[in-house]
């Protein structure tokens, strides 16, 4: 994997990662986003600015993950990409969103992580 696909894979994972954290932004205090039925959930998202904000930013990353595809193969890019997604959630979570850091989530990042590592390896 040279560079320039690494580049595109985490300007992918880190476009993804905020896309997901403005969705909890937008969403995460309301209650159940489905209390009002199917089409006034649809009305409760056209009509949110971080919602709109993050579907932006899914579209951003899609455009990175497709280039980093031209150079970086699925099986080594989709594990390294979701593995930043998951660390970069992970600390949003915990540093802007109160969420609690557990033993076991600990335990599941190390074999997040590794599990990446030795995927790595072989590319």
């Amino acid at each position: 994997m040279d560079s320039l696909g690494l580049g595109m894979i985490v300007g992918s994972a880190l476009t993804n990662a905020a896309a997901s954290s403005m969705m909890k932004a937008g969403f995460g205090h309301r209650g159940d986003l489905m209390d009002h039925g199917v089409l006034g959930a649809v009305w409760q998202i056209v009509t949110n600015p971080w919602a709109i904000g993050g579907v932006m930013l899914f579209g951003i990353s899609f455009v990175f993950m497709s280039a980093a595809l031209s150079r970086v193969d699925l099986s080594v890019a989709y594990p390294l990409m979701s593995g930043i997604v998951y660390l970069v959630v992970l600390s949003v979570s915990v540093l802007l969103f109160g969420e609690s850091l557990g033993v076991a989530k600990l335990l599941g990042v190390l074999a997040i992580l590794s599990g990446i590592t030795v995927l790595s390896l072989g590319a």
